[in-house]
C-alpha cells in the first residue's frame, strides 16, 4: 500500500526517537554546556562595565587596567604584569586574578586549546576544560574564554576562568582562579573583573 509504513522505517523510529530523547535529555542537563566554543550561557555573566569606584586600579604598561576589590592586595608578579588576591590563613589563595600582555602564539580562535595545553606544559595535573566561548565582548574590544580546572604540583585544586582579550591597542589575558571550595564566593568578584578588563 502506498500508505504504509515500510518495515525498515519501522524499525530506525524506535532508535531515532531514542537518540532525539536522549539528545534533548543532555541538552537540557547542560550535559554538552562544556563542549561548545561560541557564545553560551558559561559566559552569561559577561557583562562589560566600568568597576566599581572603590576598586583600586592596576595599570600595565601595555596600557591593559585591571581592577580589584579593596581588600584583595597586589601580589609580587612578572614585570608588566598585574597581580591581585584574597589570601586566607596560612597564606592560602582564595582568589586570585592576574593580568599580562599576549606573549605567545595564541590566536582567539585557539585560545581553549591553548589555555589547556599551556596549564599542562607548566605542571597542572587533571586539567579538564569545562566550558569555553568566543566572539565574547569587553570594554576595549572582543575576545575568548576558557573555564577549567586543575591541580597544581603541591596538590592545590583550583578552577579558572581564562580569557584573551583583543583590545583597541594591545591584546592581554585576564585570569581568575579560586579554590573549588570558595569559588561561589569568589566568582562574583572574578565576573566583575573581567567585565571591567580594559586593554
Amino acid at each position: 500500500m502506498g500508505t504504509g509504513t515500510s518495515s525498515r522505517e519501522r524499525a530506525g523510529t524506535p532508535r531515532l526517537a531514542l537518540a532525539t530523547a536522549i539528545l534533548s535529555l543532555a541538552l537540557a542537563s547542560g550535559a554538552l554546556a562544556g563542549c561548545g566554543t561560541s557564545r553560551g550561557s558559561a559566559f552569561s555573566w559577561l557583562h562589560p562595565k566600568s568597576p566599581p569606584a572603590a576598586w583600586s586600579i592596576a595599570r600595565l604598561p601595555s596600557g591593559g587596567v585591571l581592577a580589584y576589590p579593596p581588600n584583595w592586595r597586589r601580589q609580587h608578579s612578572d614585570p608588566g604584569t598585574a597581580t591581585a588576591a584574597l589570601v586566607g590563613p596560612g597564606g592560602r589563595y582564595l582568589g586570585y586574578l592576574n593580568l599580562t600582555p599576549r606573549q605567545g602564539a595564541e590566536t582567539l580562535a585557539d585560545w581553549a586549546s591553548f589555555r589547556i595545553d599551556h596549564n599542562r606544559e607548566d605542571g597542572e595535573r587533571t586539567v579538564k576544560r569545562l566550558a569555553a566561548g568566543t566572539g565574547l565582548h569587553f570594554l576595549t574590544g572582543h575576545g575568548s574564554c576558557v573555564k577549567d580546572s586543575y591541580t597544581t604540583q603541591i596538590g592545590a585544586r583550583y578552577i579558572e576562568i581564562a580569557c584573551l582579550v583583543a583590545g583597541t591597542r594591545a591584546s592581554a589575558v585576564i585570569i581568575g582562579a579560586a579554590p573549588p571550595d570558595r569559588w561561589n564566593q569568589a566568582m562574583n568578584v572574578i565576573a566583575r573583573a573581567i567585565s571591567g578588563v580594559r586593554t
